[in-house]
């Protein structure tokens, strides 16, 4: 297979990023079963260990798809193998990569991508050859096709966080959201710390209508940047919306513990409010009065606490309690 039919639809009308996930997901199944035997083989009982390994398996389906190559050693595989890489190219592949990137730089476009198809053929894992490809089909216009062989180079190049968000951007401004998911998961991969990347997953998730993994996403933010209020507010009103109560009061109540000395008091409205729906009118008073007795001492419970804090009474038979509230109001 040419790698460059990465960059069209195949026969059974994937796009491009659904064929390396696809790839990917075979390439990693195929690594568990091997592993499951091994491990049978030698009686062993370890638990399995998941790591990303994008670039290795990446790797491997170019190497699968060029038959004329030779299989390269798995220890030529490892980090620092592109540098490596780099270093040994041939002096044809230098040669003609600076001839299709001269052809590019004076518009000479169609030399360009006949030179690029050469390079190719010679080096199929090399990414400057994608990238150059994509610079040019973004200069003709075909903003589309560009994208396609960017995707080939990032991904060969993981890492490379800045070239993940440019096709994440470039895809939703395609209307491409699969693509944009797809894209986003692997820039945070990337760039692990980028919180905006994480909230545009998860919002992106929202869009298509998956809140399981939405209000996942948001948990994992809230956990990930526990200072983050907005995080766990969104996430326990998508738990909800999937019925699923107790996770939503469970990501409420593992903020107010992660801030024991002082938490946004909104967190708290809405922990009670959840738990007033539900019935369990005894827990939403309880975290009431804990906010009051940690963040508003000496002084007055906010006036929806306070509300909430009668209602509770009422419904657990403290008649004098409520009053005793209300009369605050």
């Amino acid at each position: 297979m040419n790698p460059l039919d990465f960059t069209e639809n195949d026969a059974s009308g994937l796009q491009p990023y659904e064929q390396f996930e696809r790839l990917e997901y075979e390439a990693l199944a195929e690594k568990k079963r091997k592993a499951l035997s091994q491990c049978q083989f030698e009686g062993l009982a370890k638990k399995a260990r998941h790591e990303d390994d994008s670039q290795a398996i990446f790797d491997e389906i170019m190497e699968t798809m060029n038959h004329r190559r030779r299989r390269k050693s798995r220890k030529r595989k490892k980090s620092g193998r592109r540098k490596g890489l780099k270093n040994k190219l041939s002096p044809e592949v230098t040669r003609k990569l600076g001839e299709a990137n001269l052809h590019y730089a004076h518009g000479r476009y169609e030399e360009a991508i006949l030179v690029l198809k050469e390079v190719v053929r010679l080096a199929p894992n090399l990414p400057d050859a994608y990238h150059t490809f994509g610079l040019v089909y973004n200069a003709f216009g075909d903003k589309k096709r560009a994208l396609n062989f960017y995707m080939l180079a990032a991904h060969l190049t993981p890492k490379d966080s800045s070239l993940w968000k440019l096709l994440v951007t470039w895809s939703i401004e395609q209307g491409n959201t699969g693509q944009a998911r797809y894209c986003l998961s692997k820039a945070i991969t990337a760039d692990p710390e980028d919180i905006s990347l994480r909230f545009h997953r998860a919002s992106l998730y929202v869009e298509l209508g998956e809140y399981q993994k939405a209000a996942e996403s948001y948990e994992q933010i809230s956990q990930l940047f526990p200072e983050n209020v907005e995080a766990p507010k969104t996430g326990a009103k998508l738990y909800k919306k999937c019925g699923q109560v107790e996770r939503s009061v469970s990501i409420l109540e593992d903020y107010i513990k992660d801030h024991p000395t002082k938490a946004d008091l909104s967190i708290v409205d809405m922990l009670a409010a959840v738990c007033m729906e539900n019935n369990v009118h005894d827990r939403a008073l309880q975290h009431i009065e804990h906010a009051q007795l940690l963040y508003c001492s000496g002084k007055d419970l906010p006036l929806h606490l306070t509300i909430k804090a009668g209602i509770c009474h009422i419904h657990l038979g403290n008649i004098e309690k409520a009053e005793v509230v209300t009369s605050l109001l």
